[in-house]
């Protein structure tokens, strides 16, 4: 068993039958909560408010297409327990299959910018249930804002780059943590979707 926790840099899927493993909301939702570290299916399931039963199927569709990994081992109760990891920091689909020049290319486009929204939806809805609970349990609990906008802006493709350069950056930015963190402070998990593109209609 590898007992490491390095990972490749990127792991690009360049064939359908990966790509169509992606395009699940559940194993997205299992694949994000598995960037934050390792876990076991209990840890994921936990965080999913799901049962482990649900997940097990899944985490062995991912693993046997080399997108998670055991990174761990050890006997519980005498019970094997394992520890998954993403086999890359990062997971990339090869362009070439997600092409609009073909109907099976526009099927591909489709089933993943599905499963990304779906995924996306099911954890605000698991949010905003949680959240409710942990307002209704303590009356001094700060909900915090939630923002959710729809914008469209007219720009030059000059324009349209240095702002993509800017965002990118900010999102660089939010995925590494605040650089103003103190030790001490109690932190919160954020989650951040969006989706920017140039309209053609």
């Amino acid at each position: 068993m590898e007992n490491t926790y390095s990972r490749d840099p990127v792991f690009i899927i360049n064939d359908l039958e990966t790509l169509k493993v992606l395009s699940d909301p559940l194993r997205i939702q299992i694949l994000e909560i598995l960037a934050q570290k390792p876990q076991t299916v209990n840890q994921i399931a936990e965080g999913l408010g799901l049962a482990s039963s649900r997940l097990y199927y899944h985490i062995k569709m991912l693993e046997s297409h080399n997108l998670i990994k055991v990174v761990e081992t050890r006997l519980v109760n005498n019970m094997l327990e394992r520890d998954y990891w993403l086999t890359a920091e990062e997971i990339e689909i090869d362009k070439d299959l997600l092409t609009f020049s073909s109907d099976e290319g526009q099927e591909n486009i489709v089933q993943v910018v599905r499963s990304y929204w779906e995924a996306t939806l099911e954890d605000v809805m698991r949010t905003l249930q949680a959240r409710q609970s942990h307002i209704a349990s303590d009356q001094s609990a700060d909900p915090q804002e939630m923002v959710m906008l729809k914008l469209q802006s007219r720009l030059s493709a000059k324009s349209y780059k240095v702002f993509i350069d800017k965002f990118n950056t900010l999102m660089e930015e939010f995925s590494q943590g605040y650089e103003g963190l103190k030790e001490g402070d109690e932190l919160q998990e954020y989650h951040f979707a969006c989706l920017i593109y140039p309209s053609y209609s």
